[in-house]
């Protein structure tokens, strides 16, 4: 589950339009890791099992999945699950395994900041051909995609070399050649 890590201080709150999401009640220093996230203890399901395991656990909301290999998924409603999609994000998923990783400042972010990630950078279950989605954009940045997909080859190649080093190193491995990034 997710772990906070430096004494970071923050608080879920709602978003008009949005659900929830994470703010920071400090000031954090760009590269600092905030939360460390194992997926590992909870229940692993198949994407057609979600639903029917959301009606007998209705505290859950299958809104919060998160791939952890293998074509399982988890519901995880941690903290960090609570973390929106910016197309301009101050946070980034560092991947130790699939299911384990670290989120760590990307820039310094103020307090009262909201904590926001790309979701296209941390969408493992793409490389193992597994789901496919595709949300609307409402994120408010300068350089707002409008329509966000969890294919990570598809991007920019600027954007793919910087997100790259933060993939597992499963995935870095699987796609060296193909990224020649490193």
């Amino acid at each position: 589950m997710g772990i906070i890590l430096n004494n970071i201080k923050f608080e879920i709150k709602g978003i008009p339009g949005k659900g929830k999401g994470v703010y920071s009640k400090q000031f954090i220093t760009a590269g600092t890791e905030i939360f460390y996230h194992d997926l590992n203890e909870l229940p692993k399901l198949r994407l057609h099992e979600i639903d029917d395991y959301i009606i007998h656990n209705t505290h859950l909301d299958g809104d919060h999945t998160d791939y952890v290999g293998n074509g399982f998924y988890v519901i995880d409603m941690s903290p960090v699950s609570y973390m929106n999609h910016s197309c301009n994000p101050n946070c980034v998923y560092k991947f130790q395994t699939i299911a384990k990783k670290f989120v760590i400042a990307l820039r310094d972010i103020k307090s009262g900041e909201e904590l926001t990630h790309d979701y296209t950078a941390c969408s493992i279950d793409q490389f193992d051909k597994v789901g496919h989605w595709v949300l609307q954009c409402e994120c408010g940045s300068s350089n707002c995609r409008r329509i966000i997909t969890g294919d990570f080859l598809q991007m920019p190649e600027d954007w793919q070399r910087k997100y790259y080093r933060y993939l597992p190193r499963s995935v870095q491995r699987k796609f060296h050649l193909q990224f020649s990034l490193e």
